[in-house]
């Protein structure tokens, strides 16, 4: 990819929620613009760079929170689990 790709990174997770009240967790590390089609795909997208959360509607986070959650306390929750993908994302 181009240069102008550099200055953008992304982390998008999308949850499909089964009938037997399960779900599947998709998860996505991008370096194009996030449009509007992503934005209501993804239930979480965090702009890595910037550490700023996009968008965050998980299930039992109230409305009046989703737009106050630190950055922080989402990436740490995901850095448990794809720490090394990140890093190398980040390093790419």
């Amino acid at each position: 990819m181009g240069s102008k790709h550099n200055k953008k990174r992304f982390f998008c997770v999308k949850y499909n929620i089964k009938p037997d009240k399960k779900f599947d967790e998709f998860v996505e590390l991008s370096k194009k613009k996030i449009g509007p089609g992503k934005m209501q795909e993804y239930t979480v997208i965090l702009d890595l760079l910037n550490e700023k959360v996009l968008k965050c509607e998980l299930p039992g986070i109230p409305l009046y929170e989703r737009d106050n959650i630190p950055y922080e306390k989402v990436i740490s929750y995901y850095r448990k689990f794809y720490k090394e993908a990140i890093n190398h994302f980040l390093s790419s």
